[in-house]
């Protein structure tokens, strides 16, 4: 998953990121305190366009 690093450096595969450096993650390895998840923001819009053309269909 996509995520931004919040408000301190994170290390993560040994790799050592800064206050909003962007990385993947794996899903199990996401903390809501170091991180934002960009993939859900994503995934909301896609879901709302996807409800919006079913609606329509009907």
């Amino acid at each position: 998953m996509k995520v931004r690093v919040k408000n301190f450096p994170v290390r993560y595969k040994d790799t050592r990121y800064e206050k909003g450096d962007e990385l993947n993650i794996a899903q199990d390895a996401f903390n809501d305190e170091l991180f934002v998840c960009l993939d859900k923001q994503k995934d909301e819009k896609t879901t709302d366009n996807a409800e919006s053309e079913t609606e329509d269909e009907e």
